[in-house]
């Protein structure tokens, strides 16, 4: 069984606002895609838990944070970020 997947709309805002600050895109929106995919077929197995129900999970260049309504089956995303690869 799958799970609704809905993105808060502030981080639907950041989402947008990543894919319009870089020239390349296409990445970004390939794993917003994939991480939309893997939240609805198994999101305890896409990241991992930080504090109460609240979870993280990545798909490079993304990172998200999302919390699982078990009764309901849906997945909230509450944040979005983009993980800059060059930086040491």
């Amino acid at each position: 069984m799958t799970y609704r997947v809905f993105w808060a709309p502030f981080a639907e805002q950041r989402l947008e606002t990543i894919v319009r600050s870089h020239a390349d895109h296409s990445p970004i929106v390939t794993a917003a895609r994939l991480l939309n995919a893997q939240l609805a077929r198994d999101p305890i197995d896409v990241g991992e838990s930080r504090f109460d129900a609240v979870r993280i999970g990545f798909e490079l260049p993304l990172g998200i944070q999302y919390e699982v309504l078990e009764d309901v089956r849906t997945v909230i995303v509450y944040d979005v970020w983009w993980i800059d690869r060059k930086q040491k």
